[in-house]
């Protein structure tokens, strides 16, 4: 019994002590993105568009080698699209909350990190012509995909941080002319934090 006392109180006093070094952040950013078709005659019309994130961060240490980074971030999404009618830029924002895994290398301030992410939809919109209509309709609200990324720390208080978000959610949804493009997210970003406490 004394020992599984013991085992609690290792496990208690190591929470108490993660969320004690736990640092709170802001981070911004630019995004390169784009959608992945599983038309492959489609692919060849779609190109990237250039967007920006922002928004709230936190860190959680497990241990030296190891964190929990989340937060809350407006990032903005879309895609390029070459069609018969003229090009169409397509711009989907989102509320998306990461969950991503840090494993720090060494004693320089590297670090990879992966985890999963949830983004929730706030906006979708397709401008072409100088015309813009909203295609939030023709899209899921929500979206889930993987993180993988690369980081370095600067002091404890600024992470550089560079990243891929792979889209697993097929993100179809309706008839408009867009949704028979709309598949998967990809984005590709470069990041800067600054942090707080710990």
């Amino acid at each position: 019994m004394k020992k599984i006392y013991t085992i609690l109180s290792i496990i208690i006093l190591t929470s108490f002590n993660s969320f004690a070094q736990t640092q709170f952040g802001i981070k911004a950013g630019f995004n390169s993105s784009a959608i992945g078709s599983s038309e492959a005659d489609v692919n060849q019309y779609i190109s990237a568009k250039t967007g920006f994130q922002f928004g709230g961060v936190a860190t959680i240490p497990f241990s030296d080698k190891v964190q929990l980074r989340s937060g809350a971030i407006y990032n903005q999404k879309g895609f390029k699209l070459e069609t018969i009618y003229g090009d169409v830029t397509a711009a989907m924002d989102y509320l998306e909350v990461p969950v991503d895994f840090a494993f720090m290398l060494g004693s320089g301030g590297f670090g990879l990190s992966v985890g999963p992410y949830f983004a929730f939809l706030l906006s979708a919109n397709a401008k072409a012509n100088g015309e813009s209509a909203s295609f939030a309709n023709d899209v899921k609200n929500i979206d889930a995909g993987l993180n993988f990324g690369a980081s370095f720390t600067i002091q404890e208080t600024m992470i550089i941080d560079t990243r891929y978000g792979m889209g697993l959610t097929n993100l179809s949804e309706g008839s408009d002319i867009y949704s028979d493009y709309i598949e998967l997210n990809g984005v590709l970003s470069i990041s800067f934090a600054y942090m707080f406490g710990g």
